[in-house]
């Protein structure tokens, strides 16, 4: 493991500590506050880095950006589909 990995799986820590709150609130309320159109936009910019990660066979990238395109998701869901209120 070079620098480089060193410091791509310290960002990917932070951006996941980052994402870690937000979608537990998600999971829990089942609904999103974020704006439909950033959370479509944030998974499909996601998404795109994650296949650009596997073809430069890049794990710390391919970690981060699984994960934030799953996490982006997840609360593109609850934002499509926001639980029901009794």
């Amino acid at each position: 493991m070079n620098v480089l990995d060193m410091l791509g799986y310290g960002g990917f820590i932070f951006l996941a500590i980052c994402w870690i709150p937000q979608t537990i609130e998600t999971v829990k309320n089942g609904r999103v506050a974020m704006e439909k159109s950033f959370l479509v936009m944030y998974a499909i910019g996601a998404g795109l880095l994650m296949v650009q990660a596997i073809g430069l066979d890049n794990l710390p990238l391919i970690l981060l950006n699984s994960y934030t395109t799953l996490a982006s998701l997840i609360n593109l869901y609850y934002g499509i589909f926001p639980r029901k209120e009794f």
